[in-house]
């Protein structure tokens, strides 16, 4: 595949910063996610695309010495502290390379599916890693239904500025939407998705959050026409306590393979 385009490689300690804020976001409903499937002692989980490893530390505490965690991502590079008998830590490229068949207890991926194409058959390679009657778990947003208000004009500019940009970077920003019907596509059962949908004052976690992700991809707007300083502007509007900001709707969704244990 083509370089991820939040790539750690660009903007190292920005992204860090991004990536801690996006687990400080994302981590209850992980959590939540985990509790309903019931991940416990003696699972054998695969975690793709791995991140800053929030996910990967959560399944080896509930696999306990009994289980185990492979954790995948292009880039390691913040997971390899993690490594242990319990963790395993590899490079990986969805797309490209070979994962284990039929041989875990569940395999997530977290905000993953939305960089990748053709994203059924990315996730068709997901569903094979998982054993008959296995879980496959993922979390993906829908920007569609990203607002700020009052209405501004340049921040109209610069958003749509980003989804050009992102969609030119592979990124589907509306995959949230599509995640549930897909997994049903690929013939996962016990289908179930929630959809979350929330409301914030400018300058909190997501509306920083963002604010972050519009920095990282600067270079790439300007070249596409955007200004700079509409770009400070919006990031400006997104942190300001007196804007209300309506961030991404987030599906939390899981499946399980068809078959027996």
């Amino acid at each position: 595949m083509t370089e991820y385009l939040l790539s750690r490689r660009r903007s190292p300690d920005v992204e860090q910063a991004r990536l801690r804020l996006l687990e400080e976001y994302h981590d209850p409903l992980s959590v939540s996610q985990l509790d309903a499937i019931g991940v416990g002692k003696g699972w054998r989980c695969l975690d793709v695309g791995a991140g800053a490893g929030s996910v990967t530390r959560m399944l080896a505490e509930r696999v306990g010495s009994t289980g185990s965690v492979l954790a995948v991502d292009l880039d390691t590079s913040l997971l390899e502290g993690l490594a242990s008998d319990r963790v395993k830590v590899r490079r990986h490229d969805l797309l490209s390379d070979e994962l284990p068949q039929s041989a875990f207890d569940l395999v997530h991926a977290r905000l993953l599916l939305m960089f990748l194409s053709p994203r059924l058959g990315a996730l068709e390679r997901l569903v094979s890693a998982a054993r008959p009657g296995g879980w496959v778990a993922s979390i993906a947003p829908d920007f569609t239904t990203v607002a700020l208000s009052p209405p501004s004009l340049v921040w109209r500019r610069v958003w749509s500025r980003f989804l050009d940009v992102v969609m030119a970077g592979g990124l589907d920003p509306g995959y949230g939407a599509r995640l549930c019907g897909d997994l049903c596509a690929v013939g996962l059962v016990d289908v179930h998705a929630d959809y979350i949908g929330r409301r914030y004052p400018g300058g909190t976690l997501p509306s920083r959050l963002l604010s972050l992700t519009l920095e990282r991809v600067r270079e790439q707007m300007v070249l596409i026409g955007a200004e700079s300083r509409e770009i400070d502007e919006a990031r400006r509007l997104l942190e300001d306590p007196a804007s209300t900001f309506i961030p991404p709707t987030t599906c939390v969704a899981r499946g399980r393979r068809i078959g027996r244990s």
